[in-house]
């Protein structure tokens, strides 16, 4: 039997927290190679120091969640926060610590309400998770990010 190399470079080698200051994209799946910009789901985020600020979510859907903290080799400790909004909307915010996404990586507790917003659209809730855990272990770093700039979608204040 022989052993099977690819050519995609899991994050197993490429901690976040070894990696220089700059902007990055880790996805679950490989880089793919057409229209796409982003397979399984992503964390496109900043790092600054130990520091990392940005998103995680699906590619072309509205599924994400701005997260930001301390990173230690592949796992960001920090805080979350989260939208709900007419098409997105958190029926409750449960108390308990829970998965956020299917694939079990973003863990959340402690939400509440910290701004409310009311359009045309109906209401828009942001919410704060001061406790939010991302291991990002495994995940294959894109040679540079693909998704929309994580200052344009989170918005902290």
């Amino acid at each position: 039997m022989g052993l099977f190399l690819s050519s995609d470079k899991a994050n197993a080698q490429n901690a976040i927290a070894s990696l220089s200051n700059g902007n990055y994209q880790f996805c679950s799946q490989p880089q793919p190679q057409d229209w796409r910009n982003g397979a399984g789901v992503c964390f496109n985020f900043a790092k600054i120091g130990d520091r990392v600020d940005g998103y995680y979510g699906y590619p072309h859907t509205d599924d994400l969640i701005c997260v930001r903290g301390e990173v230690q080799g592949s796992l960001v400790t920090g805080e979350a926060l989260a939208m709900s909004w007419g098409g997105s909307q958190w029926i409750s915010i449960p108390n308990t610590e829970f998965n956020w996404d299917q694939e079990g990586r973003l863990s959340l507790q402690d939400g509440k309400v910290i701004r409310t917003a009311m359009d045309r659209g109906g209401k828009t809730e942001w919410i704060l998770f001061n406790d939010a855990k991302l291991n990002t272990e495994g995940f294959y770093q894109y040679q540079q990010p693909l998704m929309t700039s994580p200052t344009q979608l989170c918005k902290w204040k």
